[in-house]
């Protein structure tokens, strides 16, 4: 099988990403984003008149033009907390302690490179949330993080179907398989079968 046909088969543990909507249900709402994913942040907000902002708090990291949009739209009419960060990096380690101090009846709403929302998603089911409690959007980046069976470390920001292991070395290919308990996709062996025997590297994702 190639990596082109794999294409057509249907892949059920890949994720598929629906609009965010918020849930009438909730008592409160995190709002979670990064870089490009304020678009579905402001989006949210604008198509959801039901929620209120005294029951709203965002986390939020990007560039200080991107930060500055963020401060234009997030007023204390919008929500009752916004929290910016420089980096990616120090928005993840900052959650679990946002978790942590949570009330019941939080519903998380996620923006942002596929990377990024799964990682957001693994906190939160460490935190022990589960699926129906947070929502997930891809905006930006379709970069994957692809898991590898040999080494079992995970490759970050992998852009096409063929990429060598950052741990062992080996080309893997970069299928459609998905870990939601890892937030990464499954690489394997491309020359498992015939060993030297390489495909041509095509660029899939940016």
């Amino acid at each position: 099988m190639t990596v082109e046909d794999e294409e057509y088969i249907d892949i059920k543990s890949k994720p598929i990403y629906v609009p965010l909507e918020f849930d009438p249900k909730s008592r409160w709402s995190l709002l979670i984003a990064e870089s490009e994913g304020l678009r579905g942040l402001v989006d949210l907000c604008n198509d959801s008149s039901a929620m209120e902002a005294t029951a709203t708090s965002v986390m939020y990291a990007g560039t200080d033009a991107e930060q500055s949009d963020a401060l234009t739209f997030f007023t204390n009419d919008q929500c009752n907390l916004l929290n910016q960060f420089e980096t990616q990096d120090s928005l993840l380690a900052a959650l679990p302690q946002v978790l942590a101090n949570s009330k019941m009846g939080l519903r998380l709403y996620i923006c942002g490179s596929e990377a990024f929302i799964w990682k957001v998603a693994k906190i939160a089911r460490d935190a022990g949330m589960n699926k129906s409690e947070y929502n997930l959007k891809l905006i930006g980046s379709k970069a994957r993080r692809v898991y590898c069976p040999h080494c079992e470390i995970i490759n970050e920001g992998v852009t096409t179907d063929i990429h060598e292991c950052q741990g062992c070395n080996l080309s893997l290919v970069n299928c459609n398989h998905f870990s939601r308990e890892m937030s990464a996709y499954l690489g394997y062996r491309v020359d498992a079968e015939v060993h030297g025997e390489m495909p041509e590297r095509q660029e899939l994702y940016k």
